[in-house]
């Protein structure tokens, strides 16, 4: 029978349990480690990011109050219309992304030997190992007016002369932006996808079910939580990524990144912490209202 001794608060233990060794004591700490990294490094800086919005400007920096011109001067001015139209086109290459890449997500799902199919989606993931910057600026020899596009589409007799709207253009923005992000769908929906037993695209074979019908009855609803988290990332980094209007779109090419960033160079420092708060807002709503829609941590779930 073991004995039971007694510490010096009253609390009683077996006399032969072993004390917990340092290394449980570093495990079971390392899984705080995530909760304390979000919020020293996203919590705290987002609030303080709301904080500052309201800052009062001054010459060089700004000073503590609340005012609330830096929204005024944001929502009352062309910078609400830039905002809007950016938002339009990130919608337009959301739409792009999802036609050319989750296809791609379902045939490697449902065709690739399962072994294989993490290869094959590392290949997708690959091109985010290069600088934005040079994936961004490698697009313009591509695009200009001598560039492959227009050389290739003169040499097929497809076009008399380049064409402009390429580059230096909202087009041009979309094209860089579906060729930043494409990616994001792709794994976004093969996750969804993984979910998904393969017997069940065996099933609709069996039963006769049309690839239309397929897709939209049985695909679409068990990749939703997927597609939409794609997009949102998608569509949140097409507003963001300043270096996308700046290199390919012409003057009216304007994001809120690019807001963002010429405010900053203007010293207007709340105007840019503004910003980054209705960015911040923009994508919580949107997170709200797809996990209120698809749940979307059924991404990782499997299919019951």
């Amino acid at each position: 029978m073991a004995t039971v001794t007694t510490n010096p608060v009253g609390r009683t233990r077996p006399a032969d349990s072993p004390r917990e060794s340092w290394s449980e004591k570093l495990g079971r700490w390392v899984f705080y480690l995530p909760l304390i990294f979000m919020v020293l490094f996203f919590a705290i800086p987002m609030a303080a990011t709301v904080v500052f919005s309201v800052f009062e400007r001054t010459m060089f920096w700004m000073e503590p109050g609340f005012t609330l011109f830096s929204y005024e001067n944001f929502f009352f001015s062309a910078r609400l219309t830039n905002f809007l139209d950016s938002m339009k086109y990130s919608l337009i290459a959301v739409a792009i992304c999802f036609v050319l890449g989750f296809p791609i997500a379902v045939f490697v799902r449902k065709s690739i030997p399962q072994v294989a199919q993490h290869r094959v989606v590392l290949l997708f993931i690959l091109p985010f190992m290069v600088s934005e910057i040079i994936r961004v600026f490698a697009l313009r020899p591509v695009l200009q007016r001598n560039g492959l596009v227009n050389t290739t589409l003169q040499n097929l007799g497809l076009i008399d002369e380049p064409l402009t709207v390429l580059l230096y253009s909202h087009t041009g923005v979309v094209i860089g932006e579906v060729m930043s992000f494409l990616p994001f769908i792709v794994f976004s929906g093969f996750l969804a996808m993984e979910a998904v037993p393969k017997y069940i695209f065996e099933v609709c074979d069996d039963l006769g079910v049309g690839p239309w019908r397929r897709f939209c009855d049985v695909i679409l609803p068990l990749a939703a939580p997927g597609i939409f988290a794609g997009s949102v990332f998608i569509f949140v980094n097409g507003l963001g990524v300043a270096l996308l209007p700046n290199i390919l779109g012409g003057p009216g090419a304007v994001n809120a990144g690019l807001i963002a960033t010429q405010a900053i160079t203007a010293l207007d420092f709340p105007l840019a912490m503004a910003v980054s708060a209705i960015m911040m807002a923009t994508l919580m709503t949107l997170l709200w209202i797809g996990h209120r829609l698809f749940d979307l941590t059924r991404i990782l779930s499997p299919l019951s």
